[in-house]
């Protein structure tokens, strides 16, 4: 009875206890009886998902500069929260990142970007497997040859676009310009429709603001996943008054369900009325052929491949052009680099197109490559992945199953046991064959195992008819550009510099 009368009487006060004996119950668990209470790390990240939130999103993506200081006071292997563990060791990435074993996604990591049917964020791997099969065909070496062509003629197009600014001394941001390249170039293959971005006057400095705006924004989504669905309720001229990044994504959001649901229609097709059944080209773009695949039709609605548009749009074009840009600026910073590429390039026979099978022979070219996107990162956060049925073993640690555990691609490339001066351009470190296999096993810019970068292959052989077009045709000149516009200082989800950063930029000499 007294019981009764104390909640009645004193209700905030009982739940106020309530509330306080949950929480000192919940971190005595999270201390000392979780099954990955006895992985080594600092208590407070055991305790709460808060200390990532402080880092990333108070800090402005700090997180993965503390896990890389977790790992110089603890070891190789980390607690980082309450449910997650992160390693730091190359010789276990292919263990972790595996071909052949089952790994599901995380999914507290993967709801950030609010496209949950995407195949990116597909948390199981029968899933991720049923999707992927109907993918990879498409995005494999031989189908990505027979669409070389396109690749030419739009690196020609950039070429043209550059040189249009020959001596005006106008500064050119020159990831916009690689930017509207590499959406151009992604949205004809995988839809069929070429955005023309790169017809843009002053290469669309908005559509950069954009998927910047995606990565940025996912530290703050990730812990508050509804807000997605709130947003989405919200009046558009609401979202772009408050964050003009976000309006522009809901913009391209909506562009890219209008433009599968005209690939549904048939609207796209040069026969008014034509279906994507009867869709026959000799090149047909990549969702006219998943339409035509045996998935199931829950995983052929238009709300499902609108999500997996914008997800390959977005990462496709952005992490590819912060390659570009990144290699531009270490070849015009380093001149002896530059004149290296440049006799190498000159073999070539100026009056023919250089294809993508002789680009491929070039091994000064390739290092360069091969340099920047280990520089650049792809994807610079973590990636976690579950075993979700055995135990994985890591030295003498056995990590339960269930357990998410990341590797991160920043602290892969800047491992100096694998990549001595690491900081460094250096295209020299993959020229001798035996040295590049070596290496090539801990360049993860694409991650690895079986839910890597499906889009390897297509973004390699952009990078090297871009690199070897451009440099051979255009001349540049940095413009008020240091080594720190191209140094990561924030990483969320994707490297970004500080923030006071004008990117980098360019002046067109004739």
């Amino acid at each position: 009875m007294n019981v009764f009368l104390l909640l009645y009487t004193h209700p905030f006060w009982v739940a106020g206890l309530v509330g306080a004996a949950y929480i000192l119950l919940l971190a005595i668990y999270r201390l000392w009886l979780s099954p990955i209470a006895h992985f080594p790390g600092p208590k407070l990240a055991a305790l709460t998902l808060w200390y990532e939130f402080y880092y990333d999103t108070i800090l402005h993506g700090q997180f993965t500069f503390e896990i890389a200081r977790m790992h110089e006071k603890y070891g190789p292997i980390v607690r980082i929260s309450p449910y997650e563990l992160h390693i730091n060791d190359p010789a276990y990435y292919e263990v972790l990142y595996s071909r052949d074993s089952p790994r599901n996604k995380y999914e507290y990591y993967v709801r950030q970007f609010g496209q949950p049917k995407a195949a990116f964020s597909a948390v199981e791997h029968s899933r991720h497997r049923l999707l992927r099969a109907s993918m990879n065909p498409f995005f494999s070496l031989t189908r990505i040859r027979r669409y070389e062509p396109k690749i030419q003629v739009l690196a020609d197009k950039l070429c043209k676009r550059l040189k249009e600014f020959e001596n005006t001394g106008n500064p050119i941001v020159i990831q916009h310009a690689y930017t509207c390249f590499t959406t151009d170039l992604v949205s004809e293959y995988v839809a069929g429709q070429e955005f023309h971005y790169l017809d843009s006057p002053d290469f669309m400095p908005q559509w950069c603001e954009t998927l910047s705006g995606i990565a940025k924004a996912g530290v703050f989504f990730k812990p508050f996943p509804w807000l997605h669905s709130i947003m989405k309720c919200l009046p558009k001229s609401w979202v772009t008054r408050v964050n003009s990044g976000m309006g522009l994504f809901f913009g391209f959001q909506q562009r890219c369900i209008n433009l599968i649901q005209s690939i549904i229609d048939g609207e796209n097709d040069e026969q008014p009325g034509k279906s994507y059944k009867d869709h026959t080209a000799a090149t047909p773009a990549f969702f006219h052929e998943v339409l035509k695949s045996d998935l199931p039709p829950s995983e052929k609605s238009a709300e499902r491949l609108a999500q997996e548009m914008l997800i390959v749009v977005a990462a496709g074009a952005e992490t590819t052009a912060k390659a570009l840009t990144w290699i531009t600026f270490h070849l015009l910073d380093k001149p002896e680099i530059m004149q290296k590429l440049l006799d190498e390039l000159q073999r070539l026979d100026p009056t023919q197109t250089a294809s993508l099978l002789q680009l491929e022979q070039m091994p000064y070219l390739n290092g360069i490559i091969l340099e920047g996107l280990r520089l650049s990162y792809g994807i610079s956060s973590r990636l976690p992945r579950i075993a979700p049925d055995t135990v994985l073993h890591y030295k003498e640690w056995s990590i339960p199953p269930g357990t998410p555990v990341g590797m991160t691609s920043v602290l892969m490339h800047h491992n100096e046991t694998v990549f001595p001066d690491s900081y460094r351009f250096m295209p020299e470190r993959w020229l001798e064959p035996d040295t590049r296999k070596h290496l090539e096993k801990y360049m993860v810019a694409f991650s690895k195992g079986s839910r890597q970068c499906i889009g390897a292959n297509l973004a390699k052989s952009e990078m090297l008819v871009a690199i070897s077009k451009v440099f051979r045709n255009v001349k540049f000149e940095l413009f008020e550009t240091t080594v720190e516009d191209v140094t990561m200082a924030h990483e969320l989800f994707l490297p970004f510099p500080k923030v006071d950063s004008k990117g980098v930029r360019v002046v067109v000499k004739s």
